[in-house]
């Protein structure tokens, strides 16, 4: 086999990995606050699933850094395998919970195993997809991905109408062994990576330019003013419009959103760069309008910006990255990166429980990261034309 078809098939295996471990966590995580009510958890509970964005982001860090420091591709393909496997045993575990507090730290433990091996999947997906353009690649991975995301709260949905929680949460075993199996193929396909070949002389946080700063706020802000679902899916079900597996399925609407965008938001974004992310801070009081406000009928249209927003962050946000990083700091910039990122999603989580009996509150709020988003995004694009 060819290297250039190696190169490729390892890029469509990575997508098919994301794809089965989507179906796991996405297919848990669509019903997370529902079930946090269902077991009579408070609140705040939906809260500390945000936080464990956060703890894994943080993992993100480390991962990212310890990549960068050892350059090494034994480091980045064990840590994509590791993050992997604990994904597709956490989520399933949730059936053996007792209590809500166990259901929660199993949800953290899932986000850590997302935060050890994002980065490091995310530089091998850059390095395979550079062929036919890091923002088309990041698309395309992101289409398999949230073809993924959707079928896993779909299938949940089904199995939680027919046999209950604990029965959709443990089905979700068999796609997470199946994404386990196709990171070892793709490893054994793949063993040796370019990036890492590049020695990065020192590790400096000041090495990152002013762009790459000014970035990562300006997501940062957005991700202050975006409601998590874990909060949206909890506020749905105190407030009675839509039962449990449609609340589920909302979410797998959203995710099917995110998929047929992908491809084409990626594009856009090999033709107009960082101007791609202008539109996406205002979709989020949309959702918020549609979230306290909607009838029933109504309803399944907060699953469109939802699910916009979260395919940004997932496709062009980290193609951002790898056009304002080089190559051998992209781990940690990648690491740095989510941990700003889910720290600001979790003190908005915060946020969103102390107001969510105030739906105009929450409006408002969403309103104003919303602007001081798009002004920072505006300053990103005219300093980098500039450059």
């Amino acid at each position: 086999m060819s290297t250039q078809r190696r190169v490729l098939l390892v890029f469509l295996l990575l997508g098919l990995v994301s794809l089965f471990a989507d179906v796991v966590y996405e297919g848990g995580r669509s019903v997370s606050g529902a079930y946090l009510a269902e077991l009579k958890a408070p609140v705040v509970a939906t809260a500390l699933v945000g936080v464990g964005e956060f703890l894994g982001l943080v993992f993100r860090l480390f991962s990212g850094y310890i990549a960068t420091t050892l350059q090494s591709p034994t480091v980045l393909w064990g840590s994509t395998l590791l993050g992997y496997l604990i994904t597709s045993l956490s989520i399933p575990m949730i059936a053996f919970a007792p209590t809500w507090h166990e259901v929660v730290v199993l949800y953290i433990i899932e986000r850590l195993g997302k935060g050890l091996r994002t980065p490091t999947r995310d530089v091998i997906v850059a390095e395979v997809s550079e062929g036919i353009g890091v923002g088309k690649g990041f698309g395309i991975h992101e289409l398999l991905d949230q073809v993924g995301a959707f079928l896993g709260p779909t299938l949940v949905s089904i199995l939680i109408t027919f046999y209950g929680y604990r029965v959709a949460y443990l089905t979700l075993i068999i796609p997470g062994i199946i994404s386990v199996v196709l990171v070892v193929t793709a490893w054994r396909l793949y063993p040796k990576l370019r990036s890492t070949s590049v020695k990065s002389p020192k590790l400096v946080v000041r090495g990152y330019s002013s762009l790459f700063w000014i970035y990562t706020l300006a997501t940062s802000v957005l991700a202050l003013g975006f409601m998590h679902w874990s909060i949206a899916s909890y506020y749905l079900k105190i407030r009675g419009v839509v039962g449990d597996a449609e609340i589920g399925f909302i979410y797998a609407i959203a995710m099917l959103v995110d998929a047929v965008v992908a491809v084409p938001l990626g594009i856009l974004f090999d033709k107009v760069r960082f101007k791609t992310l202008l539109m996406i801070p205002a979709l989020t009081p949309v959702f918020i309008v549609l979230i306290m406000y909607a009838p029933h009928e109504l309803l399944y249209f907060s699953a469109i910006p939802w699910g916009i927003v979260m395919c940004s962050e997932e496709s062009v946000m980290r193609a951002s990255i790898a056009l304002l990083v080089e190559p051998p700091k992209r781990p940690l910039a990648y690491g740095f990166f989510g941990l700003v990122f889910g720290f600001m999603w979790a003190i908005g989580g915060y946020i969103y429980t102390i107001l969510i009996d105030k739906p105009l509150y929450m409006l408002l709020y969403a309103i104003v990261t919303s602007i001081a988003s798009i002004y920072l995004y505006i300053t990103l694009i005219i300093r980098s034309s500039k450059s």
